[in-house]
């Protein structure tokens, strides 16, 4: 099998007979057609990319029942509480409505790191929680079309 490159990333599997724009490669013994969008070629090398993109639906589902009521709970405003707490919520709801509005999650963000390792040490993630929500593979179920 050949692939076709473009733009450092497959485009397309190809006969001989492909004569579009592009470079032509040769599969590796290893490569598998149903991860084709993931693979990048630079200098001469074919290699599989490490996924870090998901929906918002399975970023949410990284974290338990338990955790999400703490962040909506934590997320109220109260009229009567010292203007930090206020502010801190206010920011917890502008960072949820930030998710909210995403057309993905991608966890190689430094900004999304930095957020979820803050509600860690804001006490409302366990400890550890944070780098087990953020360093699990990303499963093809989570990622998104």
């Amino acid at each position: 099998m050949k692939l076709i490159i473009q733009g450092g990333r497959i485009a397309a599997t190809a006969t001989d007979a492909y004569a579009g724009p592009g470079e032509y490669i040769a599969a590796p013994d290893d490569f598998d057609v149903t991860r084709l969008s993931e693979y990048v070629y630079a200098e001469g090398v074919l290699t599989l990319a490490v996924a870090t993109r998901l929906t918002r639906l399975a970023f949410r589902g990284r974290f338990t029942q338990t955790e999400k009521v703490g962040l909506e709970m934590a997320a109220l405003d109260d009229p009567t509480a010292p203007l930090l707490q206020r502010q801190q919520a206010a920011a917890l709801r502008a960072s949820l409505a930030d998710m909210a509005a995403a057309t993905y999650i991608d966890l190689s963000r430094a900004d999304t790191r930095a957020g979820v390792e803050q509600l860690e040490a804001g006490g409302l993630l366990a400890p550890g929680r944070a780098l087990e929500i953020l360093d699990a593979p990303v499963q093809p179920e989570e990622r998104p079309l």
